[in-house]
């Protein structure tokens, strides 16, 4: 079965967001996909969720240097699939805060005119899902089947079953858990971007960070266990 036809990503102006932890978040904006069409009255749409480090496009082939994952939802969502698009509306939202697309320290502080940076605000997994919300609202969505995502995407599942248990019908964590089993070293990742002599307290170019970023990536894979797992990724 061949990977599901890629969609162009959208763009929702969501307006001003409160952050849980004060302060405003000005003119905030999500990417999107979408696939399938909307029923009349808005009741048939599915809520997908990516993990962390994925984008919206997770349900689709592609590659992380074209803005995508690695496809590994790529046959769950299309045309009589187990997420069929044939009955359902599937959105398929970046989180605030993403790198890819959504507003996130690379966007531009409309109060000072500079990428945000470090001074990009603390956002919260609820402000992540009332940012969805906004967006479902804007789409005409009264309803979701349900909410889906693996990993991170699974806390957004639990968040939206907590939040609005009056718009969802389920959820669909995968590979997930309602709480994290321990802390993030927080101050042990900061001292290792630090160290990078190219980090300039957090106004780093993307380009100048790659090997810092790639050691850090593989280093979390390995916590995950991939040294011990039968996939072995295509060759590209």
């Amino acid at each position: 079965m061949s990977a599901f036809a890629r969609a162009s990503t959208s763009m929702a102006s969501i307006g001003d967001i409160a952050l849980q932890h004060g302060g405003v978040l000005r003119n905030a904006e999500l990417a999107y996909v979408t696939y399938g069409a909307l029923a009349p009255g808005g009741r048939n749409a599915v809520l997908l969720t990516h993990g962390y480090t994925s984008s919206h496009r997770f349900a689709e082939g592609g590659s992380v240097s074209d803005g995508g994952s690695d496809g590994s939802w790529s046959e769950l969502v299309g045309p009589g699939r187990a997420i069929d698009t044939d009955r359902l509306f599937v959105v398929s939202s970046n989180m605030l805060g993403s790198s890819y697309g959504s507003t996130g320290p690379r966007s531009v502080d409309p109060a000072t005119g500079r990428v945000y940076g470090p001074e990009f605000p603390a956002i919260t997994l609820a402000d992540i899902v009332a940012a969805q919300r906004r967006l479902l609202d804007q789409l005409g969505v009264r309803e979701l089947v349900a909410v889906i995502g693996p990993s991170y995407g699974g806390f957004q599942a639990f968040a939206w079953g907590a939040a609005f248990p009056d718009v969802v019908r389920a959820v669909v964590p995968v590979a997930s858990a309602p709480r994290m089993s321990g802390a993030i070293g927080v101050a042990a990742l900061r001292r290792r971007l630090a160290a990078d002599p190219a980090w300039r307290d957090g106004r780093y170019e993307p380009s100048a960070m790659v090997a810092t970023m790639t050691a850090l990536r593989e280093d979390t894979l390995r916590r995950y266990g991939i040294d011990v797992s039968e996939y072995r990724p295509p060759d590209l």
